[in-house]
């Protein structure tokens, strides 16, 4: 059974970075909503039976509501990128939002953003929505990913780190690079390479909050870390993607 349903957006941009990984736009057709950087919306498609939603960390700046940006990747037995991956450019889709408080905390610390996959949206809401504003905080981004073809705005966060005009240090880490030959970057799932890169940018309990983002299996190794280097609770801040027995 297929049944019609009020959609309230549409389709509006479609980049692939990767065979099923997405930079995805979806324009509000109703009074878009603000939102804060670092928070997710609802996305929305009528499968078989019913309107079958997940929600989505929205990656473009909080101050641009022309259109609402994500990063997704298609889950083959998923339950709404299937539907999402059928869908073009002009098609109708449901948002709503905005939901999370996973938000930028005005302490003067250092910004320690760790991502893996798709955990990245939320960071690049937070930097786009400084810049817009003119504002600065000094920022380091750890973004870890299976191939470095799957590190989304790879060149743009180069080229904003090596440009002085944003306090950005930008880290990319692989872990399987035995079938990306030509990278030369650091090696490893970015829990892995969590511990040197504290030392690294001189990053400690005193001077820094982290931000984690991704893969609950790498929130939890990172936290575990955290705490053994005396990092407080509320000095780490958390978004846990796939809940168990969630798919996307």
């Amino acid at each position: 059974m297929t049944a019609e349903y009020p959609y309230n957006g549409r389709l509006s941009r479609w980049d692939e970075v990767a065979p099923g990984l997405a930079i995805v736009g979806v324009q509000a057709l109703e009074q878009p909503f603000p939102f804060a950087p670092g928070q997710y919306a609802t996305l929305g498609l009528m499968g078989p039976e019913k309107l079958i939603q997940r929600p989505m960390s929205i990656s473009s700046s909080a101050d641009d509501l022309s259109e609402y940006e994500f990063f997704i990747r298609l889950v083959e037995r998923g339950g709404l990128t299937p539907l999402l991956w059928q869908r073009t450019v002009g098609d109708p889709i449901n948002i709503k939002g905005p939901k999370g408080k996973f938000l930028l905390q005005e302490d003067g610390r250092t910004c320690l953003f760790v991502a893996s996959g798709t955990g990245l949206a939320p960071f690049i809401s937070m930097i786009e929505t400084l810049r817009a504003r003119g504002e600065t905080r000094d920022v380091v981004l750890l973004h870890g990913v299976s191939y470095d073809y799957d590190l989304a705005w790879r060149g743009e966060l180069t080229e904003l780190a090596d440009g002085g005009g944003f306090p950005l240090r930008y880290v990319g880490t692989i872990s399987r690079p035995q079938a990306c030959p030509d990278w030369t970057g650091c090696t490893g799932r970015v829990e892995a390479i969590f511990a040197d890169q504290l030392d690294e940018h001189g990053l400690t309990a005193e001077n820094t909050t982290i931000y984690l983002c991704g893969n609950p299996d790498m929130v939890s190794a990172v936290e575990e870390i955290a705490t053994a280097r005396a990092f407080a609770t509320e000095q780490v801040r958390k978004e846990l993607y796939w809940p168990k027995g969630r798919n996307h």
